[in-house]
């Protein structure tokens, strides 16, 4: 077998431990990310469910391979139907109801796949997982662990299941800490889930055989900026900043760090049959453009790189704006009135190669 992909749909970088996170608790993504190579500039190009599809398979699956697609997601959040085509097979593991976690039948069903996968010389295992949108299945008991202080005795809150999309006043402190403790509480909740599979794949030798991948197509924002959800976000860090972790077999290269620019086309090279058998990270890292990343939606594009972020709205009622990087990771200063010059040379560059960028 040669690579299994976890697609965790709207995970962003900010909340896991690999990437710096110091509050919530995600110790098998830790683990994970220390038997791999873990790329720390892994920036969406457009950051939507479809147009992260199109860049992991612009011409469907990879051909020369069984490619098994397990949708562990609510039908809600399927992918458009031409996304399903082309693969050996499509497999449900829908979340049922009465279920302890939505990924309850994709944890049961996967020994299932593995058993008629072992023959396999070279199959592509792709899971889409939805844990981390809303609406959330929160556990009370770990929610509860993020918002009250050690010994402290609070009246029981629920939390926050389904935020309301659009503005969000980040001045609250009461609200920001329900959401954001909520989300918390999810994000830890799928890590102990995707343990599990992980200690399953180690059990089944498939820690020596195949190269493991955790990514995401895109962050989903929550009031960093004053908005919740991604429709009207601007390309800022919680919304283009998502992970890409590569385990390769036997936790070859463990520990290594990529500080340069990819992008989810990368991956698409990565799961060629060619470049899988290499058992490397090459593919990975021959960008053409590795010294910096453009995103772009309807509405505005964005470029990041060693020393900046620059941010465009197309709507001219909205001001661009110029981030230092990498000190300023939130994207709170913005000095664009201060560095005119250098936002004039990024809008050049930046609009230069939208101008030549392929039609979506």
């Amino acid at each position: 077998m040669n690579a299994i992909v976890f697609a965790l749909r709207g995970c962003s970088t900010g909340w896991l431990g690999a990437y710096g996170n110091e509050w919530v608790a995600t110790p098998n993504l830790d683990r994970l990310a220390a038997e791999s190579v873990v790329f720390d500039r892994h920036i969406s190009d457009h950051p939507s469910q479809a147009g992260a599809n199109r860049a992991w398979f612009p011409s469907g699956p990879p051909s020369g391979v069984k490619s098994v697609l397990i949708r562990a997601n609510h039908p809600e959040t399927d992918s458009p139907a031409d996304f399903y085509a082309g693969w050996s097979e499509v497999f449900d593991a829908r979340p049922q109801e009465g279920d302890a976690s939505p990924l309850d039948p994709m944890i049961r069903e996967l020994p299932n796949v593995l058993d008629r996968l072992a023959s396999e010389s070279r199959a592509l295992i792709w899971i889409d997982i939805d844990r981390l949108l809303p609406p959330w299945e929160v556990p009370q008991d770990v929610f509860e662990a993020y918002i009250a202080d050690e010994g402290e005795e609070l009246e029981k809150i629920e939390p926050l299941a389904d935020p309301e999309e659009g503005p969000f006043d980040k001045s609250d402190a009461a609200a920001w800490e329900w959401l954001h403790s909520s989300f918390a509480a999810v994000v830890t909740t799928l890590d102990a889930e995707l343990g599990s599979v992980f200690e399953l794949l180690r059990e089944r030798g498939l820690d020596k055989t195949a190269t493991w991948i955790v990514t995401s197509d895109f962050g989903y924002p929550l009031g960093e900026h004053g908005c919740v959800g991604a429709a009207r976000s601007d390309l800022h860090e919680e919304l283009v900043h998502v992970p890409l972790i590569v385990r390769l077999p036997n936790a070859a290269e463990a520990g290594r760090r990529v500080e340069g620019f990819t992008q989810p086309a990368d991956v698409a090279r990565f799961l060629e049959p060619d470049a899988q058998a290499r058992v490397d990270v090459e593919p990975l890292l021959a960008r053409q453009s590795p010294d910096h990343a453009i995103s772009r939606t309807e509405t505005s594009a964005s470029i990041r790189t060693d020393q900046w972020a620059f941010l465009l709205p197309f709507e001219s009622d909205r001001k661009p704006m110029l981030f230092v990087k990498p000190d300023d990771h939130w994207e709170v200063h913005d000095v664009l009135s201060l560095r005119e010059d250098a936002a004039e040379e990024l809008e050049k560059k930046l609009r230069l190669e939208l101008k030549h960028e392929p039609e979506a």
